[in-house]
């Protein structure tokens, strides 16, 4: 290659609202106190998590409400993608507290990723596409769907009390299909 360039994403998010979201949400968060919280979370590969907000680990047991909602948001995305299924893995919670924030990263390889809102707090920082400078502002019952490539960021927040739900999304893939469109 005789050199690099770059370029700004063009590329489509979902955005919806889940219909139920102060009961369920509630009904998340208090399951949510059944989770541990962690300053800092270790990765698989070794290296820390981007959050810089207590959050969980990718591996607490699924509670019937984050089934719930796991399964609308893989509807959400089935809508918009309907010759595949979808699973959600891993997946973990996240409460921003004023001062946290989350780097720029990305989730490759996951296809799609996902960022639910539980807590919306007056002055909650927004989701922020780095590349693009996008911003989706913090809003309870909000999921954003988007590929895993897509680098984001958390800026610094500037209250308590931000809780999130997140993810990555795969296909599931049966061997026996055709996956030729």
């Amino acid at each position: 290659m005789d050199n690099s360039s770059t370029c700004k994403e063009n590329l489509n998010i979902i955005i919806a609202h889940y219909p139920f979201s102060e009961s369920l949400n509630k009904k998340i968060i208090e399951d949510c106190d059944n989770y541990l919280f962690y300053k800092t979370v270790r990765l698989r590969d070794g290296g820390e998590s981007n959050i810089h907000a207590l959050q969980t680990r990718a591996d607490n047991p699924l509670t019937d409400n984050i089934s719930l909602l796991q399964r609308w948001i893989i509807n959400v995305l089935s809508n918009e993608q309907p010759h595949w299924e979808f699973f959600i893995w891993p997946w973990w919670v996240a409460n921003y507290d004023e001062g946290d924030y989350t780097k720029d990263h990305c989730h490759d390889p996951a296809p799609f990723s996902f960022v639910y809102f539980l807590q919306s707090p007056k002055d909650s920082s927004p989701l922020v596409f780095t590349t693009s400078g996008k911003t989706i502002e913090a809003e309870e019952g909000k999921v954003v769907i988007f590929p895993g490539n897509l680098s984001h960021h958390v800026p610094e927040n500037k209250c308590d009390g931000r809780m999130i739900l997140s993810g990555n999304i795969f296909p599931m893939m049966d061997p026996r299909l055709s996956y030729q469109r």
